[in-house]
């Protein structure tokens, strides 16, 4: 599920297209997240999500199952101002939707806004910009990949630790956001720290989410497979006998389907592929964006749980 921002004639005024969600005007004072309402809302039975929101944190508690029917609950710790600054940064203001005269100053500024926004220009079209969201919410997801190494242990597997955080992604309930929030466009899309605060998320948003937890190894090798309503993604690897996989750059990449609720397998990309893709993206991260902030806690703790 995606928004399209298309720019049309010299004066640039763009027209938003919207897939599979509806559009809604929100408003929020300055430093707050607002609630928002998905659409088309699934959850797995048993999966437990909450938050509890302080003046100064949020602490995150998630109840999952692993891919071996395990039950595992996650808790680990956000500083909230900075949590709902960073979420902020992600979205573009309504004035890129106002008509402009495309002179060479204006087109500087208006790419600016952007690039800011965490959004991108391909053509004649803007999306969000997902190789470079991945990176900027990294610090985000350094809890989540401490926590899967601790419940899985150092000789783990990359397999063992792909499988078990895309069954971790699935879990978390499926939602489809809205067009805006906080008066800006993010084009139905949640950047990983407001995944777990809403409790819910979509393809997009899982894919995000999941990439920017593998991201923090730097041996996964990770693709963003676009489709015409859908997102997927895969992983560098040795395909097993069943694993569907496709060929890019002469590697094999596995892939996978976070959406959820839906618990597929690696390897399994479920019925919306049918071989083909409308682009395929690697993602890019450095050393640089593995640092743990100083607004994420390192306090985090795994139980093992009944049903």
């Amino acid at each position: 599920m995606k928004i399209y921002l298309k720019l049309f004639g010299i004066f640039g005024v763009i027209l938003l297209t919207q897939i599979s969600c509806s559009s809604k005007n929100y408003h929020q004072p300055k430093g707050q997240i607002e609630n928002l309402t998905p659409s088309k809302y699934q959850k797995t039975p048993l999966t437990r999500q909450s938050v509890e929101i302080t003046k100064k944190t949020y602490s995150f508690k998630y109840k999952f199952s692993s891919p071996s029917n395990e039950w595992f609950e996650w808790s680990w710790t956000y500083k909230r101002l900075e949590t709902n600054e960073m979420i902020n940064k992600f979205g573009i203001s309504k004035s890129i939707f106002e008509p402009f005269q495309a002179t060479e100053k204006n087109v500087k500024s208006r790419n600016r806004i952007i690039k800011t926004s965490l959004f991108k220009k391909e053509g004649k079209v803007i999306s969000p910009d997902f190789n470079r969201m991945i990176p900027f919410y990294m610090g985000f997801t350094s809890p989540l990949y401490a926590l899967t190494i601790r419940t899985l242990g150092k000789d783990s597997t990359p397999r063992e630790r792909v499988e078990f955080l895309l069954r971790f992604v699935q879990d978390i309930p499926y939602g489809i956001p809205p067009t805006r929030s906080n008066s800006k466009v993010i084009s139905g899309v949640l950047s990983p720290p407001q995944i777990f605060i809403e409790k819910w998320g979509d393809c997009d948003s899982k894919v995000l989410l999941l990439s920017s937890i593998l991201a923090h190894e730097p041996r996964y090798k990770i693709l963003l497979l676009h489709l015409d309503k859908h997102l997927l993604m895969a992983f560098e690897g040795r395909p097993h006998p069943n694993d569907a996989y496709i060929i890019f750059q002469g590697k094999k990449f596995i892939l996978a389907d976070p959406t959820g609720p839906a618990r597929l397998p690696l390897g399994n990309p479920g019925p919306d592929f049918k071989g083909q893709f409308k682009k395929i993206e690697a993602l890019q991260v450095t050393s640089a964006d593995r640092k743990i902030p100083h607004y994420v806690s390192r306090v985090i703790e795994v139980k093992k749980v009944n049903i």
